[in-house]
């Protein structure tokens, strides 16, 4: 079978979006480089310039994932720093980053990929926030007791909304509604922290 030639640039990150794609699609399990080949319009053997395995294709997706989504957190709230208003402005950033991209959330977070919060697992964007949080409530003075229950429930939230938000968003119009309607929920005294 001949390919057309691809003419796309970056044909490593042509192949892991869509990894993500076609793993949203099949599930992980059914996921070839034989096949993101073929739908890359690649030989067969090109993947293997990139990746070794289907096992380092989905690590290098999940990197790209993740590398994507702390950057957009850590920009979010660069100008207002560790305060309330940085906060907002990172729980925008989370809920809307997954709005946008609702196959990067379906991959991370909606099959077992290996991202473990807390505990003695690390994952960038939830360290991040952690560290966030905990040099903001050293600002505040905020109560000890109360910092533990207060990340996890800020979490759930701002997580459920993103999930809500991925659910719901089809198309350009719902997207925009999303747009308007996070900063909206999250600026009207819905935030666990003032």
């Amino acid at each position: 079978m001949k390919t057309k030639p691809y003419h796309h640039g970056d044909l490593r990150t042509a192949m892991i979006e869509k990894g993500i794609e076609l793993a949203n699609e099949n599930g992980t399990e059914s996921l070839s480089l034989r096949k993101i080949a073929a739908d890359c319009g690649v030989s067969h053997a090109a993947p293997y310039r990139h990746f070794a395995n289907k096992e380092e294709l989905l690590t290098a997706i999940k990197a790209h994932i993740t590398k994507q989504f702390a950057a957009v957190l850590r920009e979010s709230a660069k100008d207002a720093g560790e305060t309330p208003e940085g906060l907002f402005c990172m729980c925008c950033a989370y809920v809307l980053f997954f709005a946008r991209n609702p196959e990067y959330f379906r991959f991370i977070f909606s099959r077992s990929s290996g991202i473990v919060v807390g505990g003695s697992h690390k994952y960038e964007p939830y360290d991040y926030y952690i560290g966030f949080m905990q040099r903001m409530f050293d600002d505040m003075d905020y109560p000890q007791e109360l910092r533990e229950k207060t990340v996890l429930a800020q979490w759930a939230m701002i997580h459920g909304l993103a999930s809500i938000a991925v659910m719901s968003v089809s198309n350009s119009n719902e997207l925009r509604y999303w747009e308007q309607l996070v900063p909206e929920i999250l600026s009207n005294n819905y935030l666990i922290i003032k």
